[in-house]
């Protein structure tokens, strides 16, 4: 059974994560959906986004904001600024992890929209 409702679309792309505490960390986006998208990191930048991997504070889950910039077939860029939910953080190898995020408000959504429209035409991108 497939828990996804939306398709992920891989991706390479650096992206900004800000914390609740105002703190800014670099990682790197490798997918991303209507959704949400998934970052990777190691386990001092996931410890400052989720200290110990904890995604609950305060028995709410964890808020950030995420900054990225997603190139479409003919390289226009659409820059995408969302505050997202931690919904997991794993570990993923011995210094990498993968940290979950569920956009919870989300800026250029149309661009968001147009991006995965097209990755979907994309023939690696279809099922059969």
């Amino acid at each position: 059974m497939k828990r996804r409702l939306y398709q992920r679309i891989p991706i390479q792309v650096s992206a900004m994560v800000t914390t609740e505490d105002g703190m800014c960390i670099k990682v790197l986006a490798i997918d991303i959906s209507s959704d949400g998208l998934s970052v990777e990191c190691n386990i001092k930048q996931r410890n400052m986004i989720t200290p110990g991997g904890s995604f609950v504070r305060g028995g709410r889950p964890v808020s950030v904001f995420v900054d990225l910039n997603l190139s479409n077939d003919d390289g226009l860029l659409s820059k995408i600024v969302a505050r997202c939910h931690v919904v997991f953080s794993r570990r993923i190898s011995s210094d990498q992890c993968k940290i979950g995020l569920r956009y919870a408000d989300i800026e250029n959504n149309g661009q968001l929209v147009r991006f995965i429209a097209e990755a979907l035409l994309r023939p690696e991108n279809s099922t059969i």
